[in-house]
């Protein structure tokens, strides 16, 4: 997953095509121009999603919000867009929706990696944080996505699952497995592009191996579980027969077999209703800068767009969805009085918009914290109650209200922690949301839950200074967990900090 890249200033100006926008149940998707196939695609992603509920018996398909797709016109906008010239899309989140970008280019070759299978990888990762958050072994982690990254859709309506990923082939034909000891003994960190090529498709290799292997089922299954329980000192060579050597000489016996692949039936498929209809040409218009800006844009990139966002806004002065979004990209550069200035004219084109009330309320909230006058606390709590009743599926106004009470110190009220349990519960894969739930939870005592909500980004298979900061922190949680319990914290303990 790829988070905190921003976007150089060059090659994403304001989209000229016509946008167009498919909903499901389960994503909302973007293609820029008129893309026939949109619907097709928009399928394609429902019956994945159906199939990993299938397979991993997740039975509440309501649960969590619509990630988006963007389909941009050419891959060298998606290159642009993530600062990053050797991928052709990549997932991420902001604070208000899980959302990936592609390109709508068809893949080159059967080697190659397609939109679909980036997408497919990406958004297994996603499901796994949303309904099976854990410790698991960096390995596991990419191995299962990559097992669910080739999909299959023949036209007798089923889905196929379990294919090779061809793109991985000559790594592990030409290049050979990557050890199996090293595998377990290390995540993706440093890895080069030879050696990650090998390390992904030996864990897809080896995922396969215990789907398809009856007899090796059982030890992976106590293996991991014994990782995800935090169980100290484990041995990877005491859960497999013949130990990790042995386990590597079944491997390359069984990559010489004809390997399986499972098949859903037609019949078993349940797809809702699909629309598909034109965007809003004033969001449209803006579709390009808005992901430069959802997509933690660097301090430098924010004046010039602001620049552009206002621009777009002006062709547009009766559309609340631009002025809001160029309010928002003002507070992010802290131009503080356009900001509310704009998320007040967005307002009064549309007193519905949460986007705008929640920049109206982090302004007020501001100036509240800075007088501390009763009347300035009472603004900001109404601009985050009206965004909240604009969206009650907006995790940021959920959010704030949390804030709220953590800036005005005291008790925090149970309230206060509800609404901060529902926008971790609406977008778990958020860092954020995480952090602050995890803080919010060792508030109240229960330090042990606190350590665990950590376990997806501490053992995340990519290295960064957020896995870093999980670490540190799930130590002194598990310190305070063990010299406290679970003890209640004591009456009137003030509320965290923001």
């Amino acid at each position: 997953m790829l988070a905190g890249l921003g976007l150089a200033a060059s090659g994403m100006g304001t989209a000229q095509a016509a946008w167009y926008q498919a909903q499901t149940r389960h994503f909302t998707v973007y293609s820029e121009g008129n893309d026939q196939k949109l619907r097709g695609f928009a399928e394609r992603l429902e019956k994945f999603d159906y199939l990993l509920r299938v397979v991993t018996r997740v039975t509440d398909p309501e649960q969590g919000s619509p990630v988006k797709v963007y389909l941009l016109s050419n891959e060298a906008k998606v290159k642009t867009l993530a600062r990053n010239p050797n991928i052709g899309g990549f997932y991420t989140t902001s604070d208000r929706t899980a959302f990936a970008v592609l390109s709508r280019g068809a893949k080159t070759s059967e080697f190659d990696f397609g939109a679909e299978e980036i997408l497919f990888h990406e958004y297994t990762h996603h499901f796994m944080l949303h309904h099976f958050p854990a410790a698991y072994p960096a390995w596991y982690v990419e191995g299962f996505a990559e097992f669910f990254s080739v999909i299959k859709f023949p036209k007798d309506g089923s889905i196929e699952f379990g294919h090779v990923p061809l793109a991985r082939a000559p790594g592990l034909v030409l290049g050979s497995p990557y050890p199996v000891k090293n595998l377990f003994a290390r995540d993706t960190d440093g890895l080069s592009l030879r050696d990650g090529d090998r390390y992904y498709g030996t864990a897809w290799l080896l995922t396969h191996y215990f789907q398809y292997k009856a007899d090796r089922r059982a030890e992976i299954a106590r293996y991991l579980k014994d990782v995800a329980d935090g169980v100290k000192n484990m041995q990877p060579d005491s859960y497999f027969a013949g130990g990790l050597a042995g386990l590597e000489k079944d491997l390359k016996a069984y990559m010489r077999h004809r390997l399986s692949a499972s098949e859903l039936k037609p019949k078993e498929l349940k797809i809702d209703t699909i629309t598909v209809a034109p965007v809003d040409p004033a969001q449209g218009a803006v579709i390009e800068d808005e992901l430069r800006l959802i997509n933690h844009p660097r301090t430098e990139d924010l004046p010039e767009l602001v620049t552009a966002i206002r621009a777009t806004a002006a062709k547009y002065p009766d559309s609340a969805y631009t002025a809001a979004l160029l309010a928002e990209a003002e507070w992010a550069a802290e131009q503080k009085d356009s900001a509310l200035a704009d998320a007040d004219r967005a307002i009064a084109i549309d007193p519905k918009s949460a986007r705008a009330y929640a920049v109206r309320a982090q302004a007020l909230l501001e100036k509240a914290h800075d007088s501390d006058k009763a009347e300035d606390w009472k603004a900001a709590l109404t601009a985050i109650v009206r965004a909240n009743r604009a969206d009650t599926e907006d995790p940021v106004p959920l959010a704030l209200f949390y804030r709220y009470h953590a800036m005005r110190g005291g008790k925090m009220p149970d309230l206060g922690y509800d609404g901060l349990y529902k926008a971790f519960t609406l977008l778990p894969q958020s860092p954020d949301y995480r952090f602050s739930f995890a803080h919010a939870t060792a508030l109240r005592g229960d330090y042990k839950t606190a350590s665990i909500l950590l376990d997806p980004i501490a053992y995340s298979p990519h290295g960064s200074d957020m896995r870093d900061a999980a670490l540190r922190l799930k130590a002194e949680f598990d310190a305070q967990a063990e010299e406290k319990g679970k003890g209640a914290p004591p009456a009137g303990s003030p509320a965290p900090a923001p």
